[in-house]
């Protein structure tokens, strides 16, 4: 008698007859290859049936607030079946830094509403000038705090695939999802463990990213040769990252007009073999944005945008 395979057909549990039905009057539009994400109707049903359990929201961080949160907006967002409050800081796409009293105010609200916080802190030492990151766990007393990060970025290991994840605050209220999380990683049996012995050492040793970020620095001049393209182009500006390694470029007005990210993103790629990501990919509200990474050298980002107002003077 086998029981270590859970078969339902084996012990005569059958398929419904609605779905077998459904298979079977669909058999000849099944031949060919479908679309690598599935069939619509397919993809269709689960979205709805996912929208019906719950659903991502995505609180406001608008320009005219340095692209930091909107806090009023983020507590009408609040209901009865919000479970978790994500907190990305330094941000992507932005680069922009929460300071204290923001970062206080929405540990407050999630405390309130007895939300699990959940921050994204993988660029945590990667910031310029007199900017402070303030870690979540310092913060949060009466939730569930779970804090992420890993070696990907600010030691620039991303092929290594290492991260992890601290639990603080409520020790008692982390207990199932500390539990789920290991019955998952029990699952995954381990991480890349030869990325795993390069943890103490990241960790313990000379943080060389220090030097990147300050004056002189290679990721300094690169932010610094980004400002200075903006400050010479008629169509762009930004709001200054003050993190981690990208920046969040703004299209002028008139021309956002004609123009969507989207649009610009395709004819840019297409016309001046340039990518970048557009704004709304990132689930903003406007069009008029496109991310950039700040990795290239100074005289890289100076071509690019040189390429980038080329294409935009052809529209305005």
């Amino acid at each position: 008698l086998s029981l270590n395979i859970g078969n339902p057909g084996l012990f005569g549990f059958r398929t419904p007859e609605t779905m077998r039905l459904a298979m079977i009057e669909n058999l000849g539009r099944a031949e060919p290859y479908s679309h690598q994400k599935g069939i619509f109707p397919a993809r269709e049903a689960v979205v709805m049936q996912q929208q019906d359990r719950g659903v991502v929201r995505h609180y406001p961080c608008p320009p005219e607030k340095s692209l930091v949160p909107d806090l009023a907006a983020l507590e009408a967002m609040v209901t009865p079946r919000t479970r978790a409050l994500v907190i990305i800081n330094p941000n992507n796409p932005t680069g922009a830094v929460y300071d204290r009293v923001t970062l206080e105010q929405m540990v407050a609200l999630a405390e309130q509403h007895n939300l699990v916080v959940l921050s994204d802190e993988i660029y945590d030492q990667m910031v310029f000038d007199d900017a402070e990151i303030i870690p979540i766990a310092t913060l949060v007393r009466n939730t569930v705090s779970l804090t992420y990060s890993g070696l990907s970025k600010v030691y620039r290991a991303c092929g290594y695939r290492v991260g992890w994840c601290v639990f603080t605050g409520e020790q008692e209220k982390a207990e199932p999802l500390k539990h789920a999380m290991e019955l998952l990683a029990a699952l995954r049996l381990c991480s890349n463990v030869p990325g795993q012995w390069a943890v103490q050492t990241a960790l313990g040793g000379f943080q060389s990213i220090g030097e990147l970020v300050s004056p002189g620095g290679r990721l300094f001049q690169s932010r610094q040769a980004v400002a200075d393209a903006l400050g010479q182009s008629r169509y762009l500006d930004m709001v200054m990252p003050r993190g981690a390694m990208y920046a969040f470029i703004r299209l002028d007005e008139a021309l956002a007009g004609k123009l969507d990210d989207r649009a610009f993103a395709l004819e840019l790629l297409e016309s001046k073999h340039v990518l970048v990501a557009p704004g709304s990919s990132f689930n903003t509200p406007y069009s008029d944005h496109f991310r950039i990474t700040t990795l290239p050298d100074p005289d890289v980002i100076k071509d690019l945008f040189s390429r980038i107002d080329t294409l935009l003077a052809q529209h305005a």
